[in-house]
């Protein structure tokens, strides 16, 4: 009866919240319809001041509800969805103000390629996991560090942070959150303090390279910056920043580290663990190793290729996919049983391994996020940034670095780097014109967009991914968990970038 009384009293506490964001609608509809009506008229923008706020207000309500975790996230993300397309077909027939979103922008609104890379790493890592050559790596790491888990822990910083700069820090996140989750059984500790440090890792050393993070892709690609110039501009104010974020993050970890379990005969643990944890399926094993390497190769190669990220992981599911199939058969032929095995770890794949949670709360998202960009809401901040700061270059460039920051906490920060991309090439232009240099707003607006991932469990695609793991071993990685020891670490990042900024200004005026 208890649980039946806190479940109600949550839901009421729900509805509340639902009821004033609605509440918020009507006032700012009434108080702003003459201001929108006054924009059409002089036929500028078609932005809707009242469609502006409501939106605000419904992500307000999204980012609300995903922290208290009331409702889970995915099924949040889902209902706010799926009621700004009833309410665009339904009430907004007759109010155009409620007209956010129709199903051709929900669908066009969705990242296909971050879908389809999501879902191909998801299949090669979970095919690879069968290998047990995450739990075996484990324990090659316990026997190097000798059981010390402050020295697992800056390993594990280093190795992420390595692979997160080579790799983009989605497929590093599937490599290395298997090993940790491994390692945390070792010492009977929860992964989820560990996986943390990871997590920062990888957005942080994938604000280093070309092809470390989504927006530095898209930012390179527009503004035609090479490989080396990514890693000339931002690879050791990175190394910097990760040392005192390493050092920052160990001082706030050591009470925890120092209570985890002591290992008293690490020799004999150590026998026991590689008698554990051994190889299996070698075969498998060196074919997931090879179609992983061929996959990394054309992640390097993308950019010769003009080929998007998302098509060398795609490759390289559908033949792991294959040669396990192929595999399976040489192994028990073409008796019964063999096509039953084969058709149980077809289903496996596709209905156990792929994180579909993880992938419905990007898809869902990702519609919010248009719906949010139609208002052209994006725009206006954009636009607020290039006419507020034009005439003070620095402060034109620590705007671009702490606004695009704070928007890619909280928000996707693919769509709001597609939006201050002409903007940013606009200011270039001006300050060109006058003879002064200022591609560095480039690194200004690359550090805000990948940093600012860090700030909140919804900032950046390597989060979720990481969250989606952890559930699928059953620990739960709490938004308010993350975000206490996330966000401060984010601003810290933030306002050391900006020093790295502001040298990079005296520069400009050398």
């Amino acid at each position: 009866m208890d649980e039946q009384l806190a479940w109600w009293w949550s839901f009421s506490r729900i509805k509340r919240i639902i009821v004033w964001a609605l509440i918020g609608w009507a006032i700012t509809t009434g108080v702003f319809a003459s201001g929108s009506a006054d924009v059409a008229a002089h036929g500028s923008s078609a932005f809707s001041l009242a469609s502006g706020v409501f939106m605000t207000l419904v992500m307000f309500l999204v980012i609300t509800l995903v922290a208290t975790e009331k409702v889970h996230r995915t099924l949040v993300v889902f209902f706010i969805a799926a009621s700004l397309l009833f309410l665009n077909y339904t009430f907004g027939h007759f109010i155009p103000t409620l007209q956010f979103l129709d199903i051709h922008q929900a669908f066009w609104s969705i990242d296909g390629e971050v879908i389809a890379l999501l879902v191909s790493m998801m299949m090669i890592v979970w095919v690879l996991s069968q290998t047990r050559v995450f739990e075996w790596i484990a324990v090659k790491l316990f026997e190097l560090s000798r059981g010390n888990i402050v020295v697992l822990f800056f390993s594990f910083f280093i190795i992420t942070a390595i692979l997160s700069a080579f790799l983009d820090n989605v497929t590093t996140i599937f490599l290395i959150v298997p090993v940790v989750i491994s390692i945390s059984k070792i010492f009977e500790i929860s992964p989820v303090r560990l996986v943390i440090p990871m997590i920062i890792a990888s957005n942080l050393w994938g604000t280093a390279t070309l092809i470390g993070d989504p927006p530095n892709i898209m930012i390179g690609s527009y503004a035609n910056l090479s490989f080396n110039s990514f890693i000339t501009n931002l690879g050791f104010p990175v190394v910097v920043i990760s040392l005192i974020i390493a050092g920052s993050m160990y001082l706030l970890m050591r009470g925890e580290l120092s209570r985890v379990k002591k290992i008293e005969d690490f020799d004999g643990t150590l026998k026991k663990m590689k008698k554990e944890y051994r190889i299996r399926h070698k075969k498998l094993l060196i074919s997931s190793l090879l179609v992983l390497a061929l996959v990394i190769i054309f992640f390097f190669l993308h950019g010769f290729f003009h080929m998007p990220a998302a098509i060398p992981a795609i490759m390289g599911a559908a033949l792991l996919m294959l040669i396990r199939d192929r595999l399976i058969r040489r192994k028990f032929g073409k008796c019964h049983e063999s096509k039953e095995l084969m058709e149980q770890k077809i289903h496996e794949t596709f209905s156990r391994d792929v994180e579909w949670l993880v992938i419905g709360f990007f898809v869902f998202l990702f519609m919010i996020v248009g719906a949010i960009e139609h208002t052209g809401l994006l725009d206006i901040v954009a636009n607020g940034i290039q006419e507020t700061f034009w005439d003070n270059l620095l402060v034109c460039a620590l705007a671009i670095l702490w606004i695009s920051a704070i928007f890619s906490a909280f928000l996707d920060n693919i769509p709001f780097t597609a939006v201050m991309l002409p903007v940013v090439a606009n200011l270039i232009a001006f300050y060109t014109g006058q003879g002064i240099e200022a591609n560095f707003l480039w690194w200004s607006l690359a550090f805000g967009a990948c940093l600012g991932g860090n700030g909140t469990l919804i900032g950046s695609s390597a989060n979720l991914v990481a969250a989606g793991l952890l559930e699928r071993e059953k620990f739960h990685l709490a938004f308010m968990e993350y975000f206490k020891l996330g966000f401060p670490l984010m601003l810290l990042q933030v306002a050391l970038a900006s020093v790295a900024v502001y040298v990079m200004y005296l520069g400009s005026l050398a």
